[in-house]
């Protein structure tokens, strides 16, 4: 075949295939090129639009699978018990007493008195480490059905200040998991949360009934942030003055530790039978608990 300045010869089979190709498919082309130039911008929009409609719209995070299923299987609530500080975070101290070992001394005298009656108990730590507020209150809201107390051991500028309180958040941030897109959408609206003042109640009366303690009642405190965080019954609970030289002597006491724990764990049970029981067990759960 005689060559020229081009390839083929325009009038080769070849050359005829591809050009009877290009005019059938040449519209594609056309297409794409069209489309490429023009809608990149708006393509892009699109995209952009999307992803931020994946984080306005997604649901707050709610209660695990393992809480639901906790839920399910005991009616009881899971007790999270927070013994304060830990770690670098001492607490107070003052007459040979560190506030980080009580409470932890404490938290675990409950669980062992609330265990044989069946309430199911975790400690946000159980030596000496710092779990953040964020995460203490995290472990809490895990759970469907759950009671939050945590222990702490009080300090004053006097010596002479003596006695026990509950504290609990009149208002606390809500576990809202309704659907939202900046405002468009109406949320519904969700039951209000239990905010511990009745558990409060019972706590502080079984400790002052238990110890002897002065009275020095239930308050409510809305910069406390484990409380008002999590969205189950929650309390802090003041177990006595360790700067108090009379006080910080009962409380260097296990036999009077005791007794603070088995107060709170009298108050949590007490708490319990007010509340209205669970509905039956969902048949997958019941059989499965069978």
């Amino acid at each position: 075949m005689r060559k020229s300045g081009r390839s083929w010869r325009n009038d080769s089979p070849i050359a005829v295939s591809l050009h009877n190709l290009q005019r059938r498919f040449g519209w594609v082309r056309s297409v794409r090129k069209r489309f490429t130039v023009k809608n990149a911008m708006p393509c892009v929009g699109l995209v952009v639009l999307g992803g931020c409609l994946t984080f306005i719209v997604a649901p707050d995070e709610g209660p695990s699978i393992e809480g639901k299923v906790q839920t399910a299987l005991n009616p009881l609530p899971m007790v999270v018990l927070d013994p304060g500080h830990g770690g670098r975070d001492t607490g107070a101290a003052a007459n040979g007493l560190v506030e980080k070992n009580l409470s932890l001394d404490v938290a675990l005298r409950i669980e062992q008195i609330l265990k044989p009656f069946n309430f199911p108990v975790i400690l946000t730590r159980r030596d000496d480490t710092y779990p953040s507020l964020e995460e203490r209150a995290a472990l809490a809201n895990r759970y469907e059905n759950a009671i939050f107390v945590s222990i702490h051991f009080n300090h004053a500028r006097d010596r002479v200040s003596t006695g026990v309180e509950t504290f609990f958040a009149p208002d606390k941030i809500s576990a809202d998991g309704s659907w939202t897109w900046a405002g468009f959408f109406n949320k519904p609206d969700a039951p209000p949360l239990d905010n511990g003042e009745t558990l409060a109640g019972f706590i502080q009366a079984s400790l002052v009934m238990r110890t002897d303690a002065v009275n020095r009642g239930i308050k409510n405190n809305q910069e406390l942030y484990v409380v008002r965080h999590t969205h189950c019954p929650a309390v802090l609970v003041e177990c006595g003055f360790i700067n108090n030289p009379l006080e910080a002597q009962m409380i260097s006491n296990g036999d009077y530790r005791q007794r603070l724990a088995s107060a709170i764990a009298e108050g949590i049970m007490s708490y319990q039978k007010t509340r209205p029981q669970p509905a039956v067990l969902p048949t997958k759960f019941a059989k499965a608990e069978n």
